[in-house]
């Protein structure tokens, strides 16, 4: 009889199999496809998916291993003695009594909020006579000391001119001078920068402060004999020994200022009697006057700051 043949070949199988698991080998290496294995236990039993963490070593083979999660668990019993703390903490701030607000006034008032928003506001001084009281004589020590020798006509100015002496202050980014009747726009060197310094902290508090910038207006400096002559004709604080005649001296108005608009023009009408603008250009005064580098007079009937530089 012959032999029935078998409907699977063994050999042919194994070799069908062997091909494929190595098929799928070279295509998990090239294609670096990661299948993480369940740890086995002593017995070779897989463990639950809840007990493992799968960790990538990130090794040239691109092995992967699995570590129980034994530093996150935690026993019934120690997460009854944590909820246990918690409770007690909990009842013992709640019986702690409050301390109650004494009815006097000794409460400390709260902080006004825009003061803590906008800290750098306008303060001015707390009185413009006794924070600015540098009188004419006083103010006239410190021009003979730094000024130059009072001339009798606008001619001699030219000399001091050429000599380097004198300095035209008209061309100026930080302030403007007004159309000068009884004086002229020089000063010494010295005082020249007082004004810059002047005029540029003005400015820069402007901006601290948040105001829009305006620039300082000069309403009178250098005064020749002649021009003191004219001046005591139509105003009687006008003394003979003038701290203007030695070019160490300024009068910057507080009822004018000059807005910076971005361009010159000469029509642009003009901030006038700004009490915010006085009390900023009082406070620039003020401080440089403590740090002893002028002396300022406020002048009532004029409208300006009368300042001489030390």
């Amino acid at each position: 009889m012959k032999k029935q043949k078998t409907r699977y070949n063994r050999r042919k199988f194994l070799l069908a199999f062997t091909v494929a698991m190595l098929l799928f080998a070279a295509i998990r290496h090239v294609f670096t496809i990661q299948v993480p294995m369940l740890a086995m236990n002593d017995d070779n039993e897989a463990t639950d998916d809840d007990d493992i963490t799968e960790v990538y070593v990130g090794s040239q083979d691109d092995e992967w291993y699995s570590e129980a999660n034994s530093d996150e668990e935690t026993t019934e019993e120690e997460t009854a003695e944590e909820a246990t703390e918690e409770l007690t903490e909990e009842s013992s701030t709640e019986e702690e009594p409050t301390e109650e607000r004494p009815a006097d006034d000794s409460v400390v008032p709260p902080v006004n909020n825009s003061i803590r928003q906008n800290p750098h506001r306008v303060q001015g001084v707390y009185s413009w006579t006794e924070c600015f009281p540098d009188i004419n004589d006083v103010q006239l020590i410190a021009a003979q000391k730094n000024g130059i020798t009072p001339v009798k006509s606008r001619r001699e100015i030219q000399q001091l001119i050429r000599q380097h002496k004198l300095v035209n202050i008209c061309n100026s980014p930080y302030y403007t001078v007004d159309e000068l009747t009884h004086s002229m726009p020089y000063l010494v060197p010295k005082a020249q920068h007082l004004l810059n310094t002047i005029c540029l902290n003005f400015i820069d508090s402007l901006q601290i402060k948040g105001l829009p910038v305006h620039l300082p207006m000069v309403t009178s400096v250098l005064r020749t004999a002649e021009d003191v002559s004219r001046l005591q004709k139509g105003n009687g604080n006008a003394t003979t020994h003038s701290c203007h005649c030695y070019g160490t001296t300024v009068d910057i108005t507080y009822n004018r200022f000059v807005p910076l608009v971005g361009y010159y023009d000469p029509h642009t009408p003009l901030l006038r009697y700004d009490l915010k603008m006085k009390q900023v250009m009082a406070e620039v005064l003020n401080d440089l006057r403590t740090q002893g580098l002028c002396y300022v007079k406020y002048e009532r009937k004029q409208a300006c700051f009368h300042l001489t530089v030390r």
